[in-house]
């Protein structure tokens, strides 16, 4: 054990120093080392197993038995029934007629005709022409001559996209009429003397958007122009500008509204009818003015709610620029989807020119004198609704603040008291109004609407041919589609007309003016319509039935019954 001792030492040393010399300078030594010893192994167990063997090898098979219990789940088979298959059929579209031609004659001389052509249905375009004519011969008693007649032609072209379309129309029109207020007894003038006539050339560009997107900008506008001129050197030339937007942000509309309106209006007095002052040349006499508008507004709603907020600013330009603001503020709400009451306030400057005045009075001077008619405010309420399904109605009171009203009256300067002019006065207008609507199955319409109006003027004794009160009732019947019965029915009331000089029937008011009263008067029209086909129709009117010889202006009676037939031919 010492000797193995020593050579376990000698061994490690050598390892020791075999590290250490490769470490520096890489020595290799070989040593032999050779000991002498005894070794043995244990040996191993062993088990001894001897199997056995197993004579039969056959497998006992274990019986089984198994219960079956039939048995049947409860189930009930019901029979859902299906409706039966729709097929959705439209009805093919009315087959549309590409015109018409009217024709017919009445009392006093009165040809009527009227044609009218037109495209059909297209996706595309839309155009169409037509012509108007009537005209009376008539004179009535005690009067000047009382002849006028009506001449009309116009065309259209609309072109629609699917955003959008665009429409072009030219029209022209002549009226003629006599200033017939006059008593034929005592004074005999010439026809042509005391015939007037007006004609209007003119044209209108517009276009209008329908972008169905939310929050997309819609827009719609128009560019229009008129000239219009008389038998006695009037003329006037009128170009109008009206564009529109709106879009909807949020939930809430904004929109403006843009206006410019250019009117010309140019004349020169007439002294023929005077024989004192025939050979008098009056100077030519031209007014311009411009009416620019802009509104902005913004409405917000709910579900039973309504309230629109603007302001409206125009400027008044003529000699010198004036500018006017005026509110547009309108709330409503929806009660019990039957009464929907309102309340709002608006005002506004409205331009008035020859033509507007001429149209409402033909009897009118050539010179007149042009002003705007401002609406500082409107202050109104009411409530509008449907009772039923077939019964509509409105009801609402006003209170007006209005400049610049103007007003007719007879002129003495200028004729022999059978024209009439223009005065200007400031008023407060209180005014109460109704309407009511019966509408069932376009089979049958009647409608009833009426005003009242308490006058306040500020520098004239009364308002001057302008009743306090204005009713008209009117409907149409179909029977079966082949008897078309309308009826209109309207009463005036009474109404003051200023003259210049007293006489019978003339009245002294307190501030030195003379006045006549106008009779309140019923107008009563009554009109059937036979449709022996989808072509052919006849028709005959029944004009103031009635027959009463109302005055419609101070010396201007209107003319009894007139009794018109003729018939259409649509192609």
């Amino acid at each position: 054990m010492k000797k193995l001792s020593y050579i376990v030492a000698v061994v490690f040393l050598s390892m020791y120093s075999f590290q250490s010399f490769a470490q520096n300078d890489t020595i290799i030594e070989e040593i032999d080392a050779i000991g002498k010893g005894k070794r043995s192994i244990k040996p191993t167990p062993k088990a001894s197993l001897v199997p056995d063997l197993v004579e039969d090898t056959s497998k006992t098979q274990i019986q089984s038995e198994f219960v079956f219990y039939e048995y049947t789940a409860p189930s009930e088979l019901q029979l859902q029934p299906i409706s039966p298959a729709k097929l959705k059929v439209i009805q093919p579209l009315d087959k549309l007629k590409r015109g018409y031609i009217k024709g017919g004659i009445g009392m006093y001389t009165t040809p009527l005709a009227e044609i009218y052509y037109n495209s059909l249905r297209s996706r595309n375009s839309s155009w169409g022409i037509q012509g108007r004519h009537i005209s009376s011969n008539s004179s009535l008693e005690n009067t000047g001559f009382s002849g006028l007649s009506e001449n009309k032609a116009s065309a259209y072209y609309q072109h629609f996209t699917k955003k959008s379309y665009w429409k072009g129309e030219v029209n022209y029109q002549r009226d003629a009429n006599h200033f017939y207020g006059f008593n034929a007894e005592d004074t005999t003038i010439d026809r042509e003397l005391i015939h007037q006539a007006f004609n209007t050339i003119g044209g209108r560009v517009s276009t209008s958007s329908f972008d169905n997107d939310t929050g997309e900008l819609n827009y719609s506008g128009s560019l229009a122009y008129y000239n219009y001129s008389d038998k006695y050197s009037a003329q006037e030339n009128n170009v109008v500008l009206d564009f529109n937007a709106k879009k909807l942000i949020n939930s809430e509309q904004y929109s403006l509204d843009f206006g410019v309106d250019f009117n010309n209006y140019a004349s020169q007095a007439d002294f023929s009818n005077t024989p004192s002052l025939s050979s008098i040349v009056s100077e030519p006499v031209t007014v311009n003015n411009t009416i620019v508008k802009v509104i902005p507004s913004v409405i917000t709603s709910g579900k039973k709610w309504y309230v629109k907020a603007g302001i409206g600013i125009f400027a008044d330009i003529q000699d010198k620029t004036r500018f006017h603001f005026r509110p547009n503020i309108e709330a409503k709400y929806n009660f019990l989807d039957i009464f929907i009451p309102y309340v709002g306030i608006k005002g506004g400057l409205k331009r008035n020119s020859f033509k507007s005045f001429t149209t409402e009075n033909p009897f009118l001077l050539s010179q007149v004198s042009l002003a705007n008619t401002d609406t500082r405010y409107d202050i109104y309420a009411g409530v509008r609704g449907s009772i039923s399904s077939t019964l509509s109605f409105n009801l609402q009171a006003s209170r007006k603040s209005v400049y610049g009203q103007a007003l007719f009256v007879t002129d003495t300067a200028y004729s022999i008291g059978n024209r009439m002019d223009v005065v200007y006065d400031s008023l407060d207008i209180t005014e109460i109004s109704a309407q009511v609507m019966y509408d069932k199955n376009e089979k049958l319409r009647v409608f009833l609407k009426g005003k009242y109006n308490f006058f306040s003027p500020l520098n004239q004794a009364h308002v001057w041919n302008i009743p306090a009160l204005d009713i008209t009732l009117g409907g149409v019947y179909d029977l079966a589609d082949k008897i078309l019965v309308r009826s209109e029915i309207y009463f005036v009331g009474e109404r003051k007309a200023r003259v210049f000089a007293p006489g019978e029937d003339v009245s002294l008011e307190t501030d030195g003016s003379y006045s006549v009263n106008l009779k309140a008067f019923v107008d009563f029209n009554l009109g059937f319509e036979y449709r022996y086909s989808k072509t052919i129709s006849a028709y005959v009117n029944f004009n103031n039935i009635i027959s009463q010889r109302y005055l419609m202006y101070y010396q201007y009676p209107v003319q009894g019954i007139n009794i018109m037939g003729g018939a259409t031919f649509r192609f």
